[in-house]
């Protein structure tokens, strides 16, 4: 007879898991041990958010579940954040937390999870594609086949298990799990419909969104468009979907972009939309009387197809990657003709000079020049992630991560250490701010200890920038906005045990740089950059009808 725990266990390493990521307590701590009895990596975080975040980075990294834990009540309730972040953006994460006995349900107890207090199987739902509370070990099997089936699903996703202590203890005869064997899923009706739809068109575009980068489908999205000759661009979490240099991509749109790319948005008769929502932050320059004719749209999940624009949709679903290595066995070998105005792209990012105060595009496209091709940029929220979007010349396609949906400050911290951890040999780099690095910076000491080697570049303004500037721009004031006390994220990192280095030049960054990526150590780089510089949103603009 063997426990729940050590079922759970033996289906994590079977899955391929290799590290765990939460933060122990009673609650969760026999499920927890079993994992480590069984060999997974236990990294054990400072906030069980960040442990969430790292667990969608491992998730992201390797195209396995990422699994995050923690103990009961607000252990729980500090993951909800995570999970929500991993539900905008397809990552399939597990989420476990902890949960009294259910022997003692109805007596009050500390850190309560049930619904005479917190109820966290009922609060993961609406966070998570399912959750559920496991109220008795015979059940378990069937509800974690079924929570893994639907993460790792065609529309992939978290899921969450309440475990209480006595089910996590309980000896069962046998469990069966299945694991799950994807098989793609082709929209193949749909996809004969497309050549012809383009054909029709006078001016095609390619919107690439971030759902290229989850699928690993850059090879495709780069022989579609040299097929048929059709002009690319990226949405904000899109960007990197392509390289920086090719020549028929023409940059951002949305917020972050550039104005070439929102022109072509609003000059456009169909929209070839691959893996994107469509949300405000891609559409915010978009008018509303250019919404083009046709939409195709490529989408595991139909909750927003064909809702956003005024457009005849075609909906394609399933993965991205099988569905475009489908499409380009029936697209002529040839390239299709393409309309004039989109046949030369135009240069989009110049290099700039060295300015005084220490610029952040001037930054970021130094650091275009000096990162190796193989490395992973996590990009937090706020300005400095909109910067990014902007001014970062993405060299190796899926290699720039940014969420500008959900949008979760301090979230890239724990998905850059979650992403070290499982590919210990590539270079990655977190940018973010002093924002968010005072939510959640005390996870360099989650590396630190277990040597993840993360160099991590906060642009320190001494304010919350993106909210500075937006306020002051809508309503003329900036209250809450400033820092008082500025951050020393220098001193800050040093007592956590990490190296640490302040930029003030452009030469002062390249060279803290050069040294971090020589060490292979944790590293801050604090950039004190000039608060005034105004952010790549400025013009975003509010239609109204």
């Amino acid at each position: 007879m063997r426990t729940v725990a050590d079922y759970l266990a033996e289906t994590l390493r079977n899955l391929g898991v290799t590290h765990v990521f939460g933060i122990i307590g009673k609650s969760i701590c026999p499920a927890l041990l079993k994992m480590v009895d069984h060999g997974l990596e236990f990294i054990p975080g400072r906030h069980e958010a960040s442990s969430g975040f790292a667990a969608s980075g491992y998730a992201l990294q390797t195209g396995r579940l990422g699994v995050a834990f923690a103990t009961s009540g607000p252990g729980g309730t500090n993951l909800l954040t995570a999970a929500a972040h991993a539900k905008a953006n397809n990552l399939p994460v597990l989420f476990l937390t902890g949960h009294q006995s259910i022997q003692e349900l109805g007596i009050p107890q500390c850190q309560d999870s049930s619904s005479y207090l917190a109820d966290l199987a009922e609060m993961f739902r609406p966070a998570t594609l399912f959750s559920k509370l496991v109220e008795r070990g015979d059940h378990f099997g069937t509800l974690l086949n079924h929570a893994i089936s639907i993460a790792l699903g065609p529309n992939k996703g978290p899921v969450h298990l309440c475990l209480p202590f006595d089910v996590q203890t309980e000896q069962l005869p046998a469990c069966h799990i299945v694991l799950p064997e994807p098989e793609p899923l082709l929209s193949i009706s749909n996809l004969n419909r497309i050549l012809p739809l383009i054909e029709q068109a006078q001016h095609p575009l390619i919107i690439a969104g971030k759902g290229v980068t989850r699928a690993g489908a850059h090879e495709e999205l780069l022989q579609l468009a040299e097929r048929l000759n059709l002009p690319v661009i990226t949405t904000p979490g899109g960007k990197g979907a392509i390289a920086w240099d090719h020549a028929l991509y023409h940059g951002p749109c949305g917020v972050g972009g550039f104005p070439h790319g929102d022109e072509l948005l609003n000059q456009s008769d169909l929209y070839l939309v691959l893996g994107s929502r469509l949300s405000d932050m891609t559409l915010c320059n978009l008018k509303p009387h250019n919404h083009p004719a046709q939409l195709i749209q490529f989408d595991t999940d139909p909750t927003f197809v064909g809702k956003i624009l005024q457009s005849q949709t075609l909906h394609i679903t399933g993965d991205i990657k099988d569905n475009l290595q489908y499409l380009l066995t029936i697209l002529p070998p040839k390239p299709a003709a393409v309309s004039e105005d989109f046949s030369q792209p135009v240069p989009y990012q110049s290099r700039l000079p060295e300015l005084p105060h220490l610029s952040l595009a001037a930054v970021l496209d130094r650091m275009s020049d000096m990162l190796p091709y193989d490395h992973k940029l996590f990009v937090d929220d706020g300005s400095h992630g909109f910067h990014a979007v902007q001014r970062y010349k993405v060299k190796k396609p899926g290699s720039f991560i940014f969420d500008a949906y959900f949008a979760c400050m301090g979230n890239a911290i724990g998905m850059a250490i979650g992403a070290k951890a499982a590919s210990p040999e590539e270079t990655v780099v977190c940018i973010t701010g002093d924002g968010c690095f005072m939510m959640l910076g005390t996870e360099i000491h989650t590396a630190v200890c277990k040597n993840l080697p993360v160099i991590f570049i906060v642009v320190n303004n001494k304010q919350l920038d993106m909210a500075l500037k937006g306020m002051e721009k809508t309503t003329g004031r900036i209250d809450g906005t400033l820092y008082e006390v500025p951050m020393d994220a220098v001193q800050f990192a040093e007592a956590l045990g990490a190296n640490a280095f302040r930029a003030e030049t452009l030469p002062q960054f390249s060279s803290a740089l050069e040294t971090a990526l020589k060490l292979k150590q944790v590293t801050v780089i604090e950039l004190l950059t000039d608060r005034d510089e105004i952010p790549p949103t400025a013009h975003r603009v509010v239609h109204l009808n």
